[in-house]
């Protein structure tokens, strides 16, 4: 089993981020497809006031950001942060106004003066390999609410579990022990325990199940292997034909139960916890 490494982790997570953000942002975010329907509710339950200043942290493509804007009037601010130069290249172009700024920076090492109102982050803080650090920095220039997006477990999110389980299975050692992963907080009790860890307060959980059309099988293994699985396609298809017929063969299995005439709708569970 290779030994993770934090720092090229995040390195090959910034060089992943800026191939597949076009895609990510176009048939995604933008869209609200699947379980970016929790934009929406990110943003009310932040209940933002039209000046406050606003932080949007792994802001991505820009999806948080421009819905919170519309809720700040001239006087109000955003402030958008993410490793990506090219999600951040289509978020100022999706959300041009004079009162949103863009920066690229590492969550775990952010450094502003000024302190905001809201601080937001929708699918991002379970890819932080030091989530204590993110959130310890948040604090500190947060005075008022913090609301946080995840996803579910690998049960409650078959999407991405339907093709990483029998990946897992016959490649075990494709990802280094203690890596992040998309599931890290499904369980909301861990990001609630990090959460006053870090010294936050008041903290709430609300849970959303909302529903994703993912196409026939192989549209699904398609937008998969060049989205979620991007950054390990190339040893997906290294391992040999045969293993990863064998992988495809198991993930249609484990669809059947999502297929009704030849097309998957999968449920996806979203957590938003939200803290003081």
């Amino acid at each position: 089993m290779p030994v993770f490494d934090p720092i090229e982790y995040k390195i090959n997570s910034r060089a992943n981020w800026n191939t597949v953000a076009p895609d990510y942002h176009y048939n995604w975010a933008n869209e609200h497809a699947g379980p970016f329907k929790s934009t929406l509710e990110v943003v009310r339950l932040a209940e933002i006031n039209p000046q406050d200043t606003v932080l949007d942290i792994a802001c991505g493509t820009g999806a948080v950001s421009k819905e919170a804007s519309r809720h700040l009037d001239k006087n109000g601010l955003l402030v958008g942060v993410d490793m990506s130069r090219t999600a951040l290249s289509i978020a100022r172009k999706s959300l041009n106004k004079n009162n949103a700024n863009f920066f690229e920076m590492d969550a775990e090492n952010m450094a502003f003066r000024a302190t905001f109102d809201k601080i937001l982050c929708q699918y991002g803080i379970m890819f932080f390999p030091n989530v204590s650090k993110v959130l310890q920095n948040a604090r500190k220039m947060l005075r008022g609410k913090i609301v946080i997006a995840v996803h579910g477990t690998a049960e409650e999110v078959p999407y991405f579990s339907a093709i990483m389980k029998p990946i897992l299975r016959y490649i075990p050692d494709i990802r280094p022990e203690g890596a992040p992963n998309v599931h890290r907080f499904g369980n909301a009790t861990d990001l609630q325990k990090e959460l006053e860890g870090a010294g936050f307060t008041d903290v709430t959980v609300a849970r959303y199940v909302f529903s994703y059309e993912a196409g026939g099988f192989d549209e699904y293994w398609h937008d998969y292997m060049h989205s979620t699985a991007n950054s390990i396609r190339s040893k997906i298809e290294g391992i040999g034909n045969k293993i990863v017929q064998s992988i495809k063969e198991e993930a249609r299995q484990n669809v059947s139960v999502y297929t009704k005439e030849d097309r998957i709708v999968f449920p996806w569970t979203v957590v938003v916890v939200s803290a003081s």
